[in-house]
């Protein structure tokens, strides 16, 4: 065998090995069991950076659910809504045989059930595989640790130790209006799961908005104090925890961290800019509302997101995805 034919099979035996392991996933569907998980898909750097303790393989399976519950959520394809529904995070096949869920997999697809099982289970493997392969860990980010604090705090006088506070206030303030929105987020798709009327969906994606206004105001304070990256210090006053890397790579910034949140509808950068621009801590949602639909482009923004976030037209005439209940 010539050596350009083995080096490319060299190439291609992890891969295939780890689609063969998806596949593998895929019958069971999740949650993730520890004695089902390939020993190649749990050595993916970024399986071992969200794993809690790398060295217990229990840890690697829930890290590996983690993982591809975040890649299934954040997937931009035409088989994505297929591959939620064959995974089962999907509502309406969570916990199904892999016969439900191929079935309305094969169906949202367009597919006929035995060739969406020749044909295209394959290339959902390559896509979950190849997703994962590219997260890494460089999307892996971790909030400040907090501990219980048992004295009130005392700083030195010292222009150092203002600084460094002065570091953590933005930085906490960046993660707080990220964990809000979160809360958002998942409040939205609690909703929509339950079918909720159009003015409850509305009310819930407004708050969301406003949330994500606020995660872009913090973002761009941040940037514009400390730059495009987070600052890495060794300093510690008191119970005031800073930031510190959980690995040597390439710090994120604060654009990585605002995007944490979950998966939010795409905005244009000037939309952005307007919102980081309106939002105000002080000034609560209502001031938020009556601003941005007094802005120029404000209420077909606010009309946007609220259809692309809920899955409903803007005339509220029903769910975009309710075919794979038919």
């Amino acid at each position: 065998m010539a050596p350009s034919e083995t080096s490319v099979r060299d190439q291609e035996s992890p891969l295939l090995e780890l689609a063969e392991e998806m596949r593998a996933l895929v019958r069971y569907g999740l949650p993730v069991r520890a004695d089902r998980a390939g020993p190649h898909l749990l050595a993916l750097p970024a399986v071992r950076a969200r794993a809690v303790d790398p060295a217990d393989r229990a840890s690697l399976a829930r890290a590996l659910e983690l993982a591809l519950r975040e890649e299934l959520d954040r997937l931009n394809h035409e088989l994505a809504p297929a591959a939620r529904l064959l995974l089962g995070t999907d509502p309406a096949t969570a916990g199904a045989r892999l016969t439900v869920r191929r079935q309305a997999a094969a169906q949202a697809s367009g597919y006929e059930v035995h060739h969406f099982r020749k044909r295209i289970e394959p290339k959902i493997w390559d896509l979950l595989t190849g997703q994962l392969g590219r997260a890494g860990d460089a999307s892996v980010l971790v909030a400040p640790v907090l501990h219980p604090a048992r004295r009130p705090l005392v700083l030195p006088a010292d222009v150092f130790a203002w600084e460094a506070v002065e570091h953590q206030q933005a930085l906490a303030a960046l993660w707080g209006a990220v964990y809000l929105l979160r809360a958002e987020l998942l409040a939205v798709a609690a909703l929509v799961s339950m079918d909720a009327d159009r003015l409850a969906l509305d009310a819930a994606a407004e708050r969301a908005l406003w949330r994500h206004a606020l995660v872009l105001h913090a973002a761009a304070s941040y940037r514009a104090a400390y730059g495009q990256v987070l600052l890495h210090t060794a300093a510690d006053y008191g119970q005031v925890l800073l930031h510190t890397a959980a690995d040597p790579g390439p710090a994120p910034g604060p654009d990585e961290i605002a995007a944490s949140a979950g998966w939010t509808p795409e905005l244009t950068p000037a939309q952005e800019l307007l919102l980081a621009e309106l939002a105000d801590p002080e000034a609560g949602l209502p001031g938020f509302a009556t601003a941005l639909t007094a802005a120029r482009g404000g209420r077909e923004l606010a009309k946007s997101w609220r259809a692309a976030l809920t899955g409903r037209t803007p005339e509220g005439t029903g769910p975009d995805q309710e075919e794979e209940g038919s």
